[in-house]
């Protein structure tokens, strides 16, 4: 471990080097994404600010390759948000042309629609980019001090377990990479020992100093009055960290349990939810949320617990949360787009295999072949097909014996949700309503003496929150 390992390491580099170890062991002679018959070194991938703490990561990883056998590279991203972003770029990619390091520059475009604020917006960006690269982790320099700010903040926006835990040493990233912060038992002042003993140089960031962004008033301010305090303040609030996610585990598995329960095809069932005490009530509720990405404010939960056990039976209420609706119908809880607007009328040719992604009405519609129903196949060879929004009046026959009917009769014999109604694209076939994926196919439309049928299906999109 470079000149670490010419004396006794302190234990926060121990843990570090262990977490290395332990993960390239572990990814060690894995098959090559490009190569499926050729084993790789695992790769490694640095968020790469140029600031003191990455720069001390990538020169420390750098020192590593050898000895623990791993590739290295690391990854810029350019915010466009001070004068020097452009120096930076520049400066870290010399600085990691020193290590025989290769370093990309990426650009981001910071979206400030969604309230994070900026800080929030290009943690977001910053993200986004960490999960495009080609690798089996990328690795953040998150410290000690990075730790305790963070249980702080969250400690003064009221978090639970969850926000209290801080940030995990490592995660999953996408389904192929992980994110690894080795450093988070190293104090900043034990790195900045580590930058003087290899005389390293780094970018310093201007905005680290206004006090304006929480985490800079944290600790120009409050840090310092609570270290004056008790010396030991950024051990034990890491270790309060450690003590709040090993909580949150414990949560999750309960949660886990208990929407396995009530858990219908993505929807949460109130009636075995009902049976729960109310804090499990309330775990469960928040995990099921969360799994969608939603995170509630504490006035918004309370309303959708309202709305989840206080609602008429007859009644639809819904929760909208920025793009995200929750919904009641019919004892269930439903996420949904918060829009019910349908998109606009347009021709398709039907993709039999990848299915039709129709980005204007927020999903995919894709195709089954069916032995029986369906549209028949010859109308997909000359017909025109386009899809379209309800316009009311709509009539169907769902089987030559069965009486023509409304659709909206149709749907609510289906108990097809009325969400469903609105923004699920009609089928039409030379003008002619042919199909509503979820209900059926009219019958003038379905195979006759043994032809292939193909049945559509509609997939909206996940909500973005």
């Amino acid at each position: 471990m470079a000149n670490l390992k010419k004396k006794p390491q302190p234990k926060g580099w121990q843990l570090a080097f262990e977490q290395i170890k332990g993960f390239v062991h572990t990814h060690n002679g894995s098959l090559g994404s490009r190569c499926s018959f050729t084993p790789t070194l695992p790769h490694l991938c640095v968020g790469f600010s140029g600031g003191l703490d990455s720069t001390i990561l990538l020169h420390w990883l750098a020192s590593l390759r050898s000895e623990l056998g791993f590739t290295l590279s690391a990854v810029h991203v350019h915010h466009g948000l001070s004068p020097n972003a452009d120096h930076w770029a520049e400066q870290s990619q010399h600085f990691a042309q020193s290590l025989n390091v290769a370093c990309t520059i990426q650009r981001v475009q910071l979206d400030l629609s969604q309230g994070a604020g900026i800080e929030g917006a290009a943690r977001k960006a910053r993200y986004a980019i960490y999960e495009q690269q080609e690798c089996d982790a990328v690795l953040l320099a998150h410290h000690q001090n990075d730790q305790a700010e963070t249980l702080l903040i969250n400690l003064l926006r009221g978090s639970g377990p969850a926000g209290l835990a801080a940030m995990p040493a490592q995660r999953v990233l996408t389904p192929q990479s992980a994110l690894l912060r080795p450093l988070l038992h190293i104090s900043r002042a034990e790195l900045l020992d580590y930058a003087n003993e290899h005389a390293l140089h780094w970018i310093e960031d201007e905005s680290n100093q206004d006090t304006q962004y929480k985490r800079n008033d944290i600790r120009h301010n409050l840090m310092p009055t609570i270290l004056g305090i008790s010396p030991k303040a950024l051990t034990t609030l890491t270790r309060s960290a450690i003590h709040q996610s090993e909580v949150n585990d414990l949560l999750i598995e309960i949660a886990e349990k208990d929407l396995a329960a009530c858990n219908n095809q993505g929807a949460l069932q109130l009636q075995p939810w009902l049976q729960l005490s109310a804090v499990r009530q309330k775990n469960v509720l928040r995990h099921w949320l969360g799994l969608a990405g939603i995170v509630l404010e504490l006035r918004a939960f309370n309303e959708l617990l309202r709305t989840a056990v206080d609602a008429a039976d007859d009644t639809h209420p819904a929760l909208v949360w920025r793009n995200a609706a929750i919904r009641r119908y019919q004892g269930q809880l439903h996420i949904t787009q918060a829009s019910l607007a349908a998109g606009p009328t347009q021709n398709i040719t039907p993709a039999l295999d990848a299915g039709n992604d129709l980005s204007d009405w927020r999903g995919v519609l894709r195709w089954t072949k069916v032995d029986s129903g369906g549209i028949a196949v010859h109308w997909f060879d000359s017909a025109s097909i386009s899809v379209q929004g309800r316009q009311g009046g709509e009539q169907f026959k769902l089987a030559t014996n069965r009486p023509t009917r409304s659709l909206k009769a149709h749907c609510q014999a289906e108990s097809i949700a009325p969400w469903l109604r609105e923004t699920t694209p009609l089928i039409y076939i030379d003008g002619q309503l042919a199909a509503m994926p979820g209900l059926g196919v009219n019958a003038q439309f379905q195979p006759r003496d043994g032809e292939t049928g193909w049945l559509p299906a509609w997939h909206p999109y996940p909500p973005r929150v």
